[in-house]
């Protein structure tokens, strides 16, 4: 990918900013997707986050996980819904992290339902 340059001026202040030519003739302003909006297949994904920790989560979780919700905001991994234990909550938040581009994990939204 080659790199261009045009002049873009904001509130009468100029400034060089970079184009990415993608080699199909369309020019990006990034030449890289950053890793918050990767997909499952390295495609651009507004919600490609959420998405991979989700399949992390049912590839890696011996429990159905059906009543958990994984959402994102940015680089957060934002939890909700039900789990049945602080131990199964504790390994999902682990796991969440390890996906590349988490930088954290809110769980406020999860209630734990354990069973007797």
């Amino acid at each position: 990918m080659d790199g261009s340059t045009i002049a873009i001026s904001l509130k009468g202040i100029t400034q060089p900013c970079q184009l990415f030519n993608s080699g199909a003739g369309q020019y990006h302003w990034f030449s890289t997707i950053p890793p918050e909006r990767r997909g499952l297949h390295g495609e651009f994904d507004y919600y490609g986050l959420s998405k991979r920790v989700y399949r992390c989560l049912n590839t890696n979780v011996d429990v159905a996980l059906g009543r958990l919700k994984v959402r994102q905001r940015g680089r957060v991994v934002v939890l909700s819904g039900q789990v049945g234990s602080p131990k199964l909550l504790n390994q999902v938040v682990e796991l969440a992290l390890s996906v590349e581009g988490v930088d954290e994990v809110e769980t406020k939204g999860v209630s734990i339902t354990e069973t007797c």
